[in-house]
Parts: structure tokens; C-alpha cells; sequence
């Protein structure tokens, strides 16, 4: 358990922000380098100007609409980090500013927009996820939290799912199919018991976000495992470069170490390999994020190792955490997809892959404008090993119409006891909007 005496998050946060402003030098590299810049309406020959105005807002003062900008935008797309040689993570230092920015609401219109979304976001994950899973499969990927001492030996891992990929369960059942195939030994924890406090420190209240974050990490000890996978990226980095060095800062120690699971299916892939017993004789193009780009090469890696399998690449913007991430520049975000979705055409892919959770729920929806068939990559693991999950979100979001949805979820809406009119307003908003 965390020390009620040790330093608090946002005292930690507070030391590594004032860090970032000893150490950088305003040379404005990490500016030039960011993709959401230019689409955002912002020079990138006012780079310096632009950081002057970010550190501004870290030291307290009032910033620059520039500095605004460009906080409210980040994607957290990492291509600011490797260029930096002054030793700060941009990254964290433009998230920072954004906090600063927000806090100009003041603490009581933070928290509530903060809780509001978190409210909105956790509705829902649990009602789509509903409308697909019975209560004893939804169990597999999002179980009840457990007292400590309830969880025995300690596994080889814990699978860290985060809250939004069981609106796309078959996903993270595949995951769990390979991992058994595997013969790990692992718990499952997710879902808003076990948050990463992204959705709090994106509106700007850090305090929220540290005690939602610090109680997560406690809870993914609790099995005793020293290994965490993760599935979100954004869960990844909130937790992996914000929440654990601040825990570690305020706790002294570092309770386990976190990486993503496509990571882990590397390291594993000689054992993976006798597993593909099945050539896919497709030719695949991903649609690849930034933020990670370790996961983009051990997708590929993993990918490769299937029989038949061409992995291709597109000469396309790679940018962002998810697709969801960018909504703060919806044109921006069409015009990426397009691009994607004609480059893959003209390469001639049979496949185009999602990566990550938030974009498979984006890109599902266009199957019927596309001649190439739109699936997560886990499917192709899947599809390899013998193991077909259906992808009952892509299902109902193509029927485009509440009613049918309603009509096709009726028994499941029964028997988990969900609000109609909830279900019809979720359904408008998550996955018709």
C-alpha cells in the first residue's frame, strides 16, 4: 500500500516538471517534430516561441495561445521524444502544460469535467460490452476485483486489459487464447476498478488522476506478480511514464515492470511459431500509431511469422496513440483515414489491420466502402493458431440503426438488466455517432 506520509503524486509531478524546465534549452526540435503542429494551425518556425510558452505555463504564468494550442492537441504521438537532446521527455512536459492550461477553469470546473467524461466513458464500456457477452464470458476479460490474499500463487503475469478494450471483447479473448496456448500462467485485471487515470489527467485534474492511478497500481500487485502486460497504449503510457515514476518518487520502489503485450508475443515468438499451424495467405497492411513504436515492430514481427502472411507497409502519416486521440482535429483524422484507405487500395492489400482497440472500433464502420476486409491484428493470430472469435462490435456497428441493434441485443439487454433508453442513447453516441 502507498505511504500516507510519502510524497503525494502531484508533489512528484511537480519535481519532474521542474526538472524539465532546468534541463531544456528551448531549442524547439520537439515543436518541429510533432505531426499535429502544421494541422493544427501552428508555424513551425515559431517552435522556440512556442516552447517559451509551454514552459511558462509550467512555471505558473499565464502561457501563450501558441503554447494552448499546441497542449490541447498533443496526441501523444512520442515523435517529440527521441528529438530532444537535453535529456526531457516533451511528451510529458506538453501534458504537463495542458494541466497548467486547464487549471485556469479553476479546481471545481476541472474535477467535474473530469468526472463527466470519466462517467461517460465508463457507461459506456459497460453497456457495449454488455450488448455482445454473456455475464459468464464478459467475466474472463473484465473479472471482480480481489482482496489481496484471494489470489494465491503468484502468476507468471498479469494481463492488464485497461477499461475500453471490452467494447471490442474478441480482441481481448484471442489475447487470452493465445496466452493459454502459450501456457502462461496470468490474472486478468481491467475495467474502471482498475483505471490508469488517463481520462482525469486528459481534463487537466491531476489529483484525481493520481489517486486513480496510484490505487491501480496497488491493485495490479496485488497477485505478486512482477510482470504487468499491457493492451492500451494509452493505459501504457499513463501508467508507464506518469503514474509508476511518480509512485516510485513518492514509495521508494518500483512494484513491477509494465510493457505491452505485442512485446511480450515477441519475446515468445519461437515458442509462437509451432502455434501458426495455419497459412493466411493474405497480404496485410497495419495501420500503425506513433505512440509506441516498439508495439509496431513486434506486430510486424509476430505477423511475419505466419505462413503466407506479407506484411506491407503504406506511405502514410504515422501518428498518434489511437484514432481517438484524434478527435481534437476531426479533419485532420478524415483525411488520414482516406489516405490510408487509398494507399492500401492501390498497394493491393487484401487486409487492412487495426492495431489498437479505439481504432478498430473507428474503422470497422467503413467496411462497406472498402473492397479490402477491416480486422484487428489479433485476428490474424487467431486466424493462424486455429482460433475464430467473432468480432461482434464490427457486426452491430454495421447495421447503422438503433432499432436493429436493440432488436439483435434484446436477450442480452434481458439478462444483464440494462436501461433501454441507456442502451439507445450509448448506441447513438459510441457507436452510430
Amino acid at each position: 500500500m502507498p505511504d500516507s506520509t510519502a510524497l503525494s503524486f502531484v508533489d512528484a509531478l511537480r519535481l519532474r516538471a521542474d526538472a524539465t524546465l532546468d534541463a531544456c534549452t528551448r531549442c524547439g526540435n520537439c515543436v518541429k517534430a510533432c505531426p499535429m503542429v502544421e494541422p493544427a494551425g501552428l508555424d513551425p518556425k515559431d517552435a522556440t516561441d512556442i516552447v517559451d510558452g509551454v514552459l511558462d505555463l509550467l512555471a505558473g504564468g499565464p502561457g501563450t495561445h501558441a503554447a494552448e494550442r499546441w497542449a490541447q492537441v498533443c496526441t501523444n504521438s512520442g515523435k517529440c521524444i527521441p528529438a530532444c537532446n537535453d535529456g526531457v521527455n516533451p511528451r510529458f512536459m506538453v501534458n504537463m502544460a495542458r494541466i497548467a492550461s486547464k487549471a485556469k477553469q479553476g479546481d471545481v470546473a476541472v474535477r467535474r469535467a473530469a468526472n463527466t467524461y470519466f462517467n461517460t466513458m465508463s457507461r459506456g464500456t459497460r453497456v457495449i460490452s454488455r450488448l455482445q457477452l454473456p455475464p459468464d464470458v464478459l467475466a474472463r476479460i473484465n473479472p471482480p476485483l480481489r482482496p489481496a490474499g484471494d489470489y494465491g500463487a503468484a502468476p507468471d503475469l498479469v494481463f492488464y486489459t485497461g477499461c475500453n478494450v471490452i467494447k471490442t471483447p474478441h480482441i481481448a479473448l484471442l489475447v487470452l487464447e493465445v496466452l493459454d496456448a502459450l501456457g502462461v500462467s496470468y490474472e486478468v485485471m481491467g475495467g474502471n476498478a482498475t483505471c490508469c487515470g488517463i481520462q482525469q489527467f486528459k481534463q487537466g485534474d491531476a489529483k484525481t488522476a493520481g489517486r486513480v492511478g496510484y490505487n491501480t497500481i496497488e491493485r495490479l500487485s496485488r497477485p505478486g506478480a512482477s510482470k504487468v502486460i499491457s493492451w492500451c497504449p494509452s493505459c501504457q503510457i499513463q501508467i508507464g511514464e506518469v503514474a509508476l515514476p511518480a509512485y516510485q518518487e513518492s514509495n521508494g520502489v518500483m512494484p513491477f515492470d509494465l510493457s505491452p503485450i505485442t512485446e511480450f508475443f515477441a519475446e515468445r515468438l519461437e515458442e509462437l511459431r509451432p502455434l501458426f499451424v495455419h497459412p493466411v495467405s493474405k497480404r496485410v497492411a497495419l495501420q500503425e500509431r506513433a505512440a509506441l513504436p516498439r508495439v509496431m515492430t513486434a506486430v510486424k514481427q509476430v505477423l511475419s511469422a505466419i505462413p503466407g502472411l506479407e506484411v506491407i507497409t503504406l506511405d502514410v502519416p504515422v501518428v498518434s496513440t489511437q484514432v481517438t486521440h484524434l478527435a481534437v482535429l476531426p479533419k485532420f483524422k478524415a483525411e488520414l483515414r482516406e489516405r490510408e484507405f487509398q494507399a492500401a487500395a492501390e498497394a493491393g492489400v487484401t487486409t487492412f489491420a487495426s492495431i489498437f482497440h479505439g481504432c478498430h472500433r473507428e474503422l470497422v464502420q467503413f467496411q462497406p466502402d472498402v473492397a479490402f476486409e477491416l480486422v484487428n491484428f489479433m485476428e490474424l493470430i487467431g486466424e493462424a493458431m486455429g482460433i475464430h472469435i467473432p468480432d461482434l462490435y464490427k457486426r452491430l456497428s454495421m447495421m447503422r440503426d438503433i432499432d436493429a441493434i436493440v432488436a439483435d441485443t434484446a436477450d442480452l439487454i434481458a439478462t444483464h438488466g440494462l436501461d433501454l433508453e441507456t442502451v439507445r442513447d450509448v448506441v447513438a453516441r459510441d457507436m452510430l455517432s
